[in-house]
């Protein structure tokens, strides 16, 4: 369990200086209960952070679009965070992309009262010791699905306190998934499918299976089956041999890095003789996906994503 307080509880300077000296404490002062919000993180660690927030670092840019959604303000992150528009172009970076290789050395001197991290980045978590001795309070979210969303935007509105902020960008979005879902035909013979991430070349170009990746996950609760799943070799690169004896009814696609790069590779391969005999492509029954809906996290826009996925599968818009 970690106790960490930040500088703007001036009041607690004496104890923070303590907590640091312990390496965090197990249980938060009871005179300080009131100043402090209380949550457990994606790795299990029990995190306290003041209430009153003025210097907060977000470190994956999915994330920092959830902090301000929860009313918060981002003084400190990653360039791709500036690049998506999240944040102003002031705020200081701790990593030029998109926040796989952080500095550690400007982030401590960011001196900052509040790290929000993701659980699935190696470069987050190895920060948790060094953020831990510095007695600064930090966290580590994992978001896959829209319950993940749901969750960690309560956590991040409780901080703010912004409960008003929860009801229009968890709630009223959580009424509109829910009807689309609840419209999923269920079918006999359900949609086959291929989600798959392209890149500029036969290395980078590889399947997802349902675990693997938030769009794979939609994909099946919108029943949906996963050919991947079964097929391991296509998350080691598209064999096209594979393919063709599945015979996909849809393929999605998501495109990585250079993104005229990846699609002039992925275009290449849906005009050979091999690809164009699959069903999918002869009929148009493919689609290179919105990287705002399908390559980073939707946030509040989890409804459209979903219904931009119901109309490829069943071919009428869902109601929304």
């Amino acid at each position: 369990m970690r106790f960490c307080l930040g500088k703007a509880l001036a009041a607690l300077a004496l104890l923070c200086v303590m907590a640091l000296l312990v390496s965090c404490s197990t249980v938060p002062p009871s005179n300080a209960e009131d100043d402090l919000c209380s949550f457990v993180d994606d790795m299990g660690s029990r995190t306290y952070v003041p209430r009153t927030l003025e210097n907060v670092a977000v470190l994956f840019s999915s994330l920092a679009d959830m902090w301000t959604l929860a009313g918060g303000t981002v003084a400190v992150t990653v360039g791709e965070s500036v690049e998506r528009g999240i944040v102003s172009h002031d705020v200081l970076l701790v990593d030029d992309g998109a926040g796989k290789s952080i500095s550690a050395e400007t982030l401590i001197s960011a001196a900052p009262d509040f790290v929000i991290g993701s659980a699935d980045v190696a470069a987050h978590r190895a920060l948790a010791p060094i953020l831990e001795r510095a007695g600064i309070p930090f966290a580590l979210f994992r978001v896959d699905t829209f319950s993940d969303y749901a969750r960690v935007m309560a956590v991040f509105c409780e901080i703010t306190a912004r409960v008003d902020q929860y009801e229009v960008a968890v709630t009223s979005v959580k009424t509109e998934v829910d009807d689309i879902l609840s419209r999923t035909p269920t079918e006999e013979t359900p949609p086959r499918v291929l989600f798959v991430r392209v890149g500029s070349g036969y290395s980078a170009t590889k399947a997802k299976r349902t675990e693997e990746h938030f769009v794979c996950a939609m994909l099946a609760e919108l029943g949906a089956v996963n050919l991947a799943d079964a097929a391991p070799a296509l998350t080691e690169g598209l064999n096209v041999e594979a393919i063709l004896d599945m015979d996909p009814d849809f393929i999605f696609l998501s495109p990585m890095g250079k993104e005229s790069a990846a699609k002039a590779y992925m275009d290449s391969l849906l005009s050979s003789d091999a690809w164009q005999s699959l069903a999918a492509v002869s009929m148009g029954n493919y689609a290179y996906l919105d990287k705002n809906l399908f390559q980073y996290k939707p946030c509040d826009d989890w409804a459209e994503a979903y219904a931009v996925l119901y109309e490829h599968l069943y071919g009428t818009p869902a109601e929304r």
